[in-house]
């Protein structure tokens, strides 16, 4: 998606180097915790690998248009990692602070979902250390004397593919822009109906139901028990 989106294979293969780095970072700081590769964990760096885009694919984005303001190298890489410093930490911090109640937590919902927590926080602010920091040093080797367009502008399959996506991309964009025009230009009407649809949805909360966990019939049963010692105990299946 992201060569896809970007039409250049430099800038996917920077932000491609980024996601396992930072991967590889949270669970060294989860092993520094004792903890354990699990399904809480693995959930978490799942969570967390569709997010750990968003820092690298900005960086990139920003120094590209640095770029194609006709800057050279340096001064593109210096330029668009400054002005997007603040709201990437911003950003960074604002997804971390959604798993901070997780913390507070007792018992077990505590060690189920504080890996979890610990996973996607530590991958995220790996994310973005390395958006200030490997990112623009590859962007200085990979994206010296371009500006994303040689991909996109060849005569190859992927090239003509690339652009008729791009075609179609921003007739999609168009028509996104014509509906929000329409739903600016009548405001009442849009937020009216929009509090009537959040109104309506709890009507569901009924059905819905609510569990701890899912109900899940394995059609196993694991007795355990502790006799007294030197007791001879004999057991029948059936």
């Amino acid at each position: 998606m992201i060569l896809l989106f970007l039409g250049s294979w430099r800038s996917t293969v920077i932000i491609a180097i980024s996601i396992p780095l930072s991967i590889l970072v949270s669970i060294t700081a989860l092993s520094a915790l004792h903890e354990t590769i699990n399904l809480m964990t693995l959930g978490g760096l799942a969570l967390a690998v569709g997010i750990l885009v968003d820092d690298a694919t900005v960086a990139i984005e920003n120094i590209e248009r640095n770029l194609a303001q006709g800057k050279d190298t340096i001064r593109a890489i210096l330029d668009g990692s400054q002005e997007i410093a603040i709201p990437a930490l911003v950003s960074t911090l604002c997804i971390c602070i959604v798993f901070v109640p997780m913390f507070f937590l007792t018992g077990v919902a505590k060690f189920l979902f504080v890996p979890l927590a610990e996973s996607v926080i530590f991958a995220m602010l790996a994310s973005y250390v390395l958006s200030r920091t490997l990112v623009p040093t590859m962007a200085m080797y990979l994206l010296k004397g371009h500006h994303g367009e040689e991909y996109a502008t060849g005569n190859d399959i992927f090239s003509r593919a690339q652009r008729g996506f791009a075609r179609a991309f921003d007739r999609m964009r168009a028509g996104y822009r014509a509906s929000l025009a329409f739903c600016l230009e009548r405001a009442w009407l849009f937020v009216a109906l929009f509090l009537v649809l959040c109104v309506a949805s709890l009507s569901l909360i009924p059905v819905l139901g609510r569990d701890f966990f899912p109900s899940v019939d394995a059609g196993l049963i694991r007795l355990h028990m502790r006799a007294r010692a030197g007791q001879r105990c004999r057991r029948n299946c059936s």
